[in-house]
C-alpha cells in the first residue's frame, strides 16, 4: 500500500495535475462522443473521475520506477531509437484510436451539421482516444511484464497458486499428451448436433455455384477458388461411391471440414504444450475452439473462408515452431533438420501451397509475407529458401498450366474493382458535379440513372453487377482513361472517397461496427437435388441455437469475441504485447532464471513480426479489395487463430523445453 502510495506521489511530481487533468478531460470527452452519452448526462462526471483515478494510478514509461529495489531511470534504457516501447506505445495508439474513428465518425458527429464543428469535435475525439489507449497499453505492458513479476505467487500471475486451480493443473500436467486429443474429440462432439440440425451442410449462393459446377451444370471458375471446388469434388465422388444420395455424398465434404478445421486446432493445442507449462491456458484455449457457437456454425458452412482459415493457422503454428527450432539450435545441418522434423516442413510446405490457393487474396498475402519469411529463416536459408520457391513455383504451375487444362475461367477484371467502383459511386449518388465528358465515359460502361438506386455503400456487389449488365468490355479496353477518370474526380472530391472507403471496409479495423455473425442457416433453393433434412429437429434444439447465437448481444467482453474489429485489435495487441515484453525482459539480466522462457523473448523482433504477418497481410488485401464490409467469414482466420498469438505472448514464463 506504501509503494502504492510513493509511487502516484512520485508520478504527481513528474506530471503535473494540470496535465493528468487535461488527458482526463479529453479522453472522457472521446469516451461519451463514442458512447452516444450526452454531455449533460451526469455519467459523464463520474467518468471522468474514473479516467483520472486511473491516470493518478498507472504508471507510465517517462516515470522512474523501481526494480528490484533500485531506482532504475525508465528513460535511460527505453527511449533509444532502436529499443523503444515508448514508440511502440505510440505507433499502436496511434493506430488503433485512428481506426476506431473511421468506424464510428458518424456517431461522433452525428448531431452536428457545422463543418468546423466537425473537425473539431473529430480531432478532440482522436485526442481524447489516444491518450486513454496510451495510457492503456503502458497499464498492460507494466502490469503483465513488471507489476506481476514481482509478485510470484500472485493467483493473477500463476493461477496455480490457488489450492483448486493447482489440482486441476496438476491433472493436467500428468495428461497432457492427451490435450491435443482432448481438443479433437471435444471439438468433433460439439460440432455433431450442428451438423444434425443443418444436414447436410449450411449452402449459400456461392456454396451452390461450386456445386454446380462439381455436376456440371457449370463451367470450371476461379472466382471461388477452383482447388477448393475440386477438395469439394473429391469427397462428394467419394461419398458417391457408396450411395446415390445426393445430400449424403455432400456430406462427406461437410464431415471432413469439420475433421479438418478440429485437427487444425488439436495440432495448436500440440505445438503450444512443447512451449509452455500452464495447462490451465492450453484447457482455456480448448474450451474456446470447443464451445464458442460460431466455431460450429462455420464448421458446416460450405465456404472457402473456412478451410482457409483452418490453413492459416496450420500454416502459423508451424511457422512458429520452425522459427522456435531454429532458435534453439537444432539446426546442425540440413540432413538432420529434415530427418528430424520432416513432418513439420512438409506441413509448412503443403498449408503454404494451400494458404496461396484456397482465397483470392491469400496469394497476394503470401508474396507480401515471403520476404519477411525469407529474413525470418536466415541461419537455415539453404533448406527454407528452397522451400518457399517450390512452394511459390507450385502455386503458379496450379493456377497457370493446370487451369488452363481444365479451361477454369479466371475471375473478370471488374471483380477486382470494387473499392474504385463504391467510391465513383457514391459521388454519383451524392448527386456531385460531373463534366458531360465525364458522364459520357460512365454511361458507355453501365446506366448511371440506376446508381442512385443500387449504390449501397457497405456492399459492392450492386455497383459490380451494374456495370457487368452494361458494357464490362470497353473498361476492360479502356483501363487509362477510367483510371484518369477515378484519380480526377477523387482528386475533386476527396471526402466522398474516403467515406466510400470507410464504409466498404469499416467491419475489418473498427470494433464500433455492428453486424450479424452466424445467423445463417439452412440450404438456398437450388436445382442441383441438394436439400435440407432435419436429422435433428425440435423447438428446444431451435430456441437453444438462437439463444446461443444471440448471446453476443447482450454480453459484453465475450461480445468483442464475435466482432470483426475486435478481434483484429486482439492480435494488434498482442503483438504489441509480445514487441514489449521482450524489451521489458531484455532490460533486465533475468537470463539466468529458470521461470523465464529465454527461447520465446529472444527472438528477433522480425520473427516475432513475421509471426503476426500472415493474418495480419491477410486483411490487409481485404482492405484493398473487398467487396462487403461486414462478412464475419472473410476475417474468420483471426479468431481461429487468435489463440496461437494469445499462446505465446502468455507464456513467458513456462517455457518447458
Amino acid at each position: 500500500m506504501n509503494t502504492t502510495m510513493n509511487f502516484s506521489q512520485n508520478q504527481i511530481k513528474n506530471f503535473s495535475l494540470f496535465s493528468i487533468l487535461l488527458k482526463a478531460y479529453f479522453s472522457t470527452w472521446a469516451v461519451t462522443r463514442i458512447g452516444n452519452i450526452h454531455a449533460m448526462n451526469i455519467m459523464g462526471i463520474f467518468l471522468f473521475i474514473l479516467i483520472f483515478y486511473f491516470y493518478i494510478k498507472t504508471p507510465n514509461c517517462r516515470l522512474r520506477v523501481y526494480l528490484d529495489n533500485k531506482q532504475v531511470s525508465l528513460k535511460s534504457r527505453i527511449f533509444s531509437v532502436s529499443n523503444s516501447p515508448a514508440f511502440l506505445t505510440g505507433f499502436f495508439s496511434f493506430l488503433l484510436s485512428t481506426s476506431y474513428l473511421a468506424g464510428s465518425y458518424h456517431t461522433i458527429i452525428h448531431d452536428v451539421n457545422n463543418s468546423l464543428f466537425k473537425i473539431v469535435l473529430l480531432f478532440s475525439t482522436w485526442i481524447g482516444l489516444y491518450f486513454l489507449l496510451e495510457q492503456i497499453l503502458f497499464f498492460l505492458s507494466y502490469f503483465l511484464f513488471y507489476k506481476i513479476e514481482k509478485e510470484k505467487n500472485s493467483w493473477v500471475y500463476n493461477p496455480t497458486s490457488l489450492p483448486m486451480f493447482n489440482t486441476l493443473n496438476i491433472l493436467l500436467e500428468k495428461n497432457s499428451n492427451k490435450l491435443p486429443l482432448l481438443c479433437f474429440f471435444l471439438c468433433i462432439i460439439v460440432r455433431v448436433p450442428f451438423f444434425l440440425y443443418s444436414y447436410p451442410g449450411i449452402m449459400t449462393p456461392d456454396s451452390i455455384n461450386q456445386i454446380e459446377q462439381i455436376l456440371g451444370m457449370k463451367p470450371f471458375s476461379n472466382h471461388h477458388p477452383w482447388v477448393h471446388t475440386m477438395i469439394m469434388s473429391f469427397f462428394y465422388h467419394l461419398g458417391s461411391l457408396f450411395t446415390e444420395n445426393i445430400n449424403l455424398a455432400f456430406a462427406f465434404y461437410t464431415a471432413f471440414q469439420i475433421i479438418f478445421i478440429a485437427l487444425t486446432a488439436s495440432y495448436l493445442i500440440f505445438i503450444l504444450s512443447k512451449y509452455t507449462k500452464n495447462k490451465l491456458l492450453l484447457l482455456l484455449l480448448i474450451l474456446s475452439y470447443a464451445f464458442l457457437p460460431y466455431h460450429s456454425v462455420m464448421a458446416i458452412c460450405i465456404w472457402k473462408d473456412v478451410m482457409f482459415s483452418g490453413t492459416v493457422l496450420l500454416f502459423s503454428t508451424t511457422l512458429f515452431h520452425l522459427l522456435m527450432i531454429q532458435k534453439e539450435n537444432k539446426i546442425l545441418n540440413g540432413r538432420i533438420m529434415i530427418k528430424e522434423n520432416f513432418l513439420y516442413y512438409l506441413l509448412y510446405f503443403i498449408s503454404g501451397v494451400l494458404f496461396c490457393l484456397l482465397r483470392s487474396n491469400g496469394w497476394y498475402a503470401f508474396l507480401i509475407t515471403v520476404p519477411f519469411l525469407l529474413l525470418s529463416f536466415g541461419k537455415s536459408k539453404k533448406l527454407m529458401y528452397p522451400l518457399h520457391l517450390f512452394i511459390l513455383l507450385l502455386v503458379l504451375f496450379i493456377k497457370g498450366p493446370v487451369m488452363d487444362h481444365y479451361q477454369v475461367k479466371q475471375p473478370d477484371f471488374v471483380e477486382s474493382l470494387s473499392i474504385p467502383l463504391q467510391q465513383v459511386g457514391r459521388v454519383i449518388a451524392k448527386n456531385h458535379v460531373l463534366t458531360q465528358e465525364e458522364w459520357e465515359l460512365l454511361n458507355n460502361i453501365m446506366d448511371t440513372r440506376y446508381v442512385g438506386q443500387l449504390y449501397t455503400e457497405f456492399i459492392s456487389d450492386p455497383m459490380k453487377e451494374l456495370v457487368r449488365a452494361g458494357n464490362p468490355s470497353h473498361l476492360e479496353e479502356h483501363k487509362a482513361e477510367y483510371l484518369k477518370l477515378w484519380i480526377s474526380l477523387g482528386l475533386r472530391y476527396p471526402a466522398t472517397y474516403l467515406e466510400a472507403y470507410l464504409e466498404q471496409t469499416k467491419g475489418f479495423y473498427s470494433p464500433s461496427t455492428i453486424y450479424s455473425v452466424a445467423e445463417v442457416d439452412g440450404i438456398i433453393d437450388n436445382d442441383t437435388g441438394l436439400s435440407r433434412e432435419y436429422l435433428l429437429r425440435g423447438k428446444v434444439i431451435v430456441k437453444v441455437r438462437e439463444i446461443l447465437i444471440k448471446l453476443q448481444e447482450i454480453f459484453p467482453i465475450y461480445g468483442a469475441l464475435w466482432s470483426m474489429g475486435s478481434l483484429f485489435w486482439g492480435i494488434l495487441i498482442l503483438l504489441y504485447l509480445q514487441l514489449s515484453k521482450r524489451y521489458y525482459l531484455s532490460s533486465e539480466s533475468k537470463a539466468s532464471s529458470e521461470d523465464y522462457d529465454i527461447s520465446f523473448n529472444s527472438l528477433p523482433t522480425i520473427q516475432i513480426v513475421t509471426l503476426w504477418l500472415p493474418s495480419i497481410a491477410i486483411i490487409g488485401t481485404l482492405l484493398l479489395a473487398t467487396p462487403v464490409a461486414t462478412e464475419f467469414r472473410y476475417a474468420y482466420h483471426l479468431a481461429y487463430c487468435l489463440p496461437l498469438y494469445l499462446g505465446i505472448v502468455w507464456s513467458k514464463c513456462n517455457h518447458s523445453g
